[in-house]
């Protein structure tokens, strides 16, 4: 599986950001080939060289880079994409990643 990470940063207006990341996820949602969606709140920044401080990461799960690539590429995913920097005046990171996961079996004890 392949994921799109936003990491937003301190937003300068914080009612309007959660007013304009509601549409954000709208948009985000029709995303083609999108299997999963996840937002979390960012409690501390436990260290951060350059300073910043993020206060959502935003994940959203494809099931290939191949998946991930074209929902970008799609008429959805431009169009998210420019809201998107237009709403965050550029105060965010995006990555992409292949996600893996481990269980509790997994681990060695």
């Amino acid at each position: 599986m392949y994921k799109l990470v936003i990491l937003f940063e301190q937003p300068l207006d914080e009612q309007e950001f959660q007013v304009n990341w509601q549409k954000f996820m709208g948009l985000a949602e029709k995303l083609p080939r999108l299997r999963r969606e996840i937002v979390s709140r960012v409690e501390q920044v436990v260290h951060a060289p350059d300073g910043r401080q993020y206060t959502r990461i935003h994940e959203l799960i494809f099931d290939s880079r191949d998946a991930l690539e074209t929902a970008l590429q799609s008429k959805a995913g431009l169009a998210a994409g420019q809201f998107l920097q237009a709403f965050t005046l550029g105060r965010m990171v995006l990555l992409t990643a292949e996600h893996m996961e481990a269980g509790e079996k997994d681990f060695r004890k």
